[in-house]
């Protein structure tokens, strides 16, 4: 049969001790409240039945002695749990303890590995530095030898030339002389490139002297050119005035003209109008004649 929850509210203080009685038994909340339960329903009979037997008398006196040394082995229980877990601490703080040293002991180990690996690169690199030396001495050593031969042939050389010393002497006049003539020329010629760099500016400056002089001929130009231009189209619109201007004119003749012809005409048409009429009137024949209409 399953487990249900029972639940009940109670003040702070008995929680406090139902919780440290619990605690104290060493039993679980259920275990504790099945327990709590017999009691009471002993209690119960014990105060119902005030002529209960002496059968009933002994259960219950075998069962406190049993609740009693339920109650010493869960205490002693308790202990040794208390002083397992107290040996466990201990044994948790030395292990680690041991390993702690077991680590530091294997960096110290790494460290000095490492500080050894690089104590032997620096010996391998010493070692090979010295032997690159000494390499390099026994070289320079067979160079030197080799120097000290051709320094030995050149001394013998030049004792064997001490006697031609006057004329290594005016060997040297000569070059002297040779290389005063030389810085002459070199004067010279920088003289002659300072000269054509002079004249090469003063071209440069005509040139752009030139250049503008150009520009401002060919402003002044385009500005005759337009000038003409303006007079030109000037001339053009006057000439074209005139020429409406003339136009005008002889049409506004010719108006006056056709006026002066039209008042002609119109006075002679207003003179015949006036003359008496000396035309015959037309014969009308008898068929020809029209019919008299009475109004």
């Amino acid at each position: 049969m399953a487990d249900e929850t029972w639940s009940a509210k109670v003040s702070p203080e008995i929680k406090e001790e139902l919780v440290q009685l619990v605690k104290e038994s060493g039993l679980s909340s259920k275990e504790f409240l099945e327990q709590l339960l017999s009691t009471h329903k002993i209690g119960l009979l014990q105060v119902s039945d005030a002529q209960r037997s002496e059968d009933i008398q002994q259960v219950t006196y075998h069962l406190d002695k049993i609740k009693a040394s339920f109650i010493s082995v869960v205490e002693k229980g308790i202990d040794l749990k208390d002083k397992f877990n107290e040996s466990l601490e201990q044994e948790s703080i030395i292990h680690k303890s041991i390993t702690d040293q077991q680590q530091l002991a294997i960096r110290q180990a790494q460290e000095d590995r490492d500080k050894a690996i690089l104590e032997k690169s620096s010996l391998d690199k010493a070692m090979a530095d010295i032997t690159a030396r000494n390499s390099e001495l026994v070289e320079i050593n067979a160079s030197q030898r080799i120097t000290i031969q051709m320094q030995m042939d050149k001394l013998d050389q030049l004792e064997s030339r001490i006697e031609s010393v006057i004329e290594l002497e005016e060997e040297v006049g000569r070059v002297h002389q040779e290389s005063q003539a030389q810085i002459k020329r070199i004067e010279s010629l920088e003289q002659e490139s300072l000269d054509y760099k002079r004249q090469l500016q003063e071209a440069q400056a005509s040139r752009e002297a030139q250049e503008r002089e150009t520009i401002r001929s060919t402003e002044q130009h385009k500005e005759v050119h337009r000038l003409e231009l303006d007079r030109a189209i000037l001339e053009t619109e006057k000439k074209m005035l005139e020429e409406n201007q003339r136009i005008r004119d002889e049409y506004f003749l010719k108006v006056e003209a056709l006026a002066t012809k039209n008042q002609e005409l119109t006075e002679r048409i207003h003179q015949m109008e006036l003359a008496p009429k000396k035309v015959k009137p037309p014969v009308v024949k008898e068929k020809d004649k029209p019919q008299t209409v009475t109004t």
